[in-house]
């Protein structure tokens, strides 16, 4: 007997619906936009997806309070339906100009709507 897969729910260990991973990435963007200022300069550096909690860790680099470039990572939880600061690494003026080169600058405005 075969099965439709796409219409097997994600669940997790609990038995609680989960967004698909993809679902949840798009969730966790608009989560991020929010944090910042529409006309902010970002650029989402690294994503990875934990299959394991289920969570996306978002790295993303930007100017920091004071003032210098850092790059800060976030965390969402998708069972919990909630974004986690995890904290910032100051980026030297070299890195911040590879990752300015090599990623493309997040569209906040976009995410927002």
């Amino acid at each position: 007997m075969n099965q439709d897969l796409s219409r097997v729910p994600n669940l997790d260990a609990l038995g609680f619906d989960l967004p698909t991973p993809e679902e949840g990435r798009a969730e966790a963007k608009r989560r991020l936009a929010r944090t910042f200022r529409p006309t902010e300069m970002i650029w989402i550096v690294d994503e990875i997806y934990d299959p394991v909690t289920p969570a996306w860790n978002i790295d993303v680099v930007r100017q920091g309070a004071a003032g210098c470039w850092v790059r800060q990572r976030s965390r969402f939880d998708e069972q919990a339906q909630v974004l986690y600061y995890l904290g910032e690494t100051p980026l030297s003026d070299a890195q911040f100009r590879e990752a300015r080169a090599k990623f493309k600058r997040f569209p906040i405005a976009e995410w927002l709507r």
